[in-house]
């Protein structure tokens, strides 16, 4: 059983659109803080050869997941499955954590690029559903 609507995963879903903004706005605040404070032992050193490097993987990584979120509907069927899910999102954030541990300026500057991909590409697919 979700938590939220299930229609707010419609790619259409006005409300979809706001409770996905929230989160990935949380996000980017969250690892923003990590990436200026740099608290519980994580150490984020920006040079120019990481933040290009560390831009250009995130928004790779933010358009393939728009893509198989919205556009892919074997990705679609297949996610509806909960041990996969569960399994996924495991996976993703013991990777996180890992990714953490072993390259932070890396894992950070990723993924705070993926969500400001996911930014607009969320609301061009919203407008373009719409």
């Amino acid at each position: 059983m979700s938590a939220i609507p299930t229609e707010w995963g419609e790619p259409d879903s006005r409300l979809g659109v706001y409770y996905e903004l929230l989160w990935i706005g949380l996000a980017v605040v969250v690892l923003a803080a990590l990436a200026y404070w740099e608290p519980f032992s994580i150490t984020v050193s920006i040079t120019p050869q990481r933040l290009a490097g560390a831009t250009i993987l995130g928004v790779v990584l933010g358009i393939a997941v728009m893509y198989v979120s919205f556009v892919n509907e074997r990705f679609q069927r297949l996610w509806a499955d909960f041990r996969i899910r569960f399994i996924s999102l495991f996976v993703l954030i013991m990777g996180g954590q890992l990714g953490l541990a072993v390259a932070p300026t890396w894992t950070v500057l990723t993924m705070l690029a993926t969500f400001l991909t996911l930014i607009p590409l969320r609301l061009a697919i919203y407008l373009r559903t719409r």
